[in-house]
């Protein structure tokens, strides 16, 4: 079974997402043919980094070409440029693989993992509906990556919209459809969900009827998700704003204002889907988190693409 989410930001911004199939997913590699690398190509170095980083280790196959079978032909899009590929490819596997593979392991991401990360270089733009699509997830297998060329390896809050939080989030869609999704969960603020007006919300009122984003007040199942990819990626600052204290170390809260009735509720969440994901797949969310900010404080040009560099000595 198939479900199609559409997810639009005030105006600004769409996720999309088929959702994976409830099918038992497999480590054998969806890629029967895999194209022997010509050696004599401008991008064989780049092509061998990602065979040895992503596709053998992980199965995973990061698409850069542009081609009309990986390509939304309802937008008018371009290539993500070369250069920038290349940063894309090495943020994501400094930022997201290598953080999975450390706290849990190399076998868990060839598991559930998305098979394919497509990107591409233009923002997918809906001029009827004025509205942007950030990314978008099907069937559990491809992610696929908008506005590729605005990547800026300086700007991490730009990395964590158009990237990183797009891909928790999925990712987080295909655990909770392989192993059953906590039914609690959906009590913790049911009628208050707003699947048709969540857009018309700030960020402000959000948080005060205990929704991380606008857009966790979807439905029970962006929700959760958005509480998982939020607590991985956002900053001390921003969850100060929701009413946490969380650590220096990032490992966990501190306190929290339980006078606000809306931070209470968003704790309630937290400790459901920390308990969820330690009891179905030894996920520690605190650490996760904390891998995740650690990397980000520590992000450089020098740290992220020394990976790829190698490959040209």
């Amino acid at each position: 079974m198939k479900n199609i989410h559409v997810v639009t930001v005030a105006l600004a911004a769409v996720l999309m997402c088929t959702a994976c199939n409830r099918d038992k997913l497999s480590e054998t590699s969806i890629f029967e043919n895999v194209p022997t690398l010509d050696t004599n190509s401008y991008t064989y170095n780049f092509d061998r980094f990602l065979y040895d980083s992503l596709l053998v280790p992980y199965n995973i196959a990061f698409q850069y070409k542009l081609g009309d079978e990986t390509t939304d032909m309802d937008y008018n899009l371009v290539p993500c440029k070369y250069n920038l590929s290349q940063q894309v490819a090495c943020a994501v596997k400094y930022l997201w693989i290598d953080v999975y593979a450390k706290q849990i392991s190399p076998e868990f991401l060839k598991l559930y993992a998305p098979r394919i990360i497509n990107v591409l270089g233009s923002p997918a733009i809906n001029a009827e509906q004025q509205t942007e699509v950030l990314g978008v997830a099907e069937g559990g297998v491809k992610i696929t990556l908008y506005n590729m060329n605005g990547f800026n390896l300086k700007n991490m809050a730009w990395m964590n919209q158009y990237i990183f939080h797009v891909m928790h989030h999925e990712f987080s869609h295909i655990l909770h459809q392989t192993k059953s999704f906590p039914k609690e969960y959906e009590r913790i603020t049911a009628g208050l969900y707003d699947s048709q007006g969540w857009q018309y919300h700030s960020d402000e009122e959000a948080y005060a009827l205990g929704f991380v984003t606008p857009y966790s007040m979807s439905e029970a199942h962006e929700d959760f998700v958005e509480v998982i990819s939020s607590y991985i990626t956002d900053t001390r600052a921003t969850w100060a704003k929701r009413g946490f204290e969380m650590a220096e170390d990032h490992t966990h809260i501190v306190s929290m204002n339980e006078d606000q009735e809306g931070t209470t509720i968003i704790a309630t969440k937290i400790n459901y889907c920390k308990t969820w994901l330690r009891e179905k797949y030894a996920y520690e969310l605190d650490s996760i988190r904390a891998e995740v900010q650690r990397r980000q404080d520590n992000l450089s040009e020098e740290v992220v693409m020394n990976q790829l560099y190698k490959y040209y000595e």
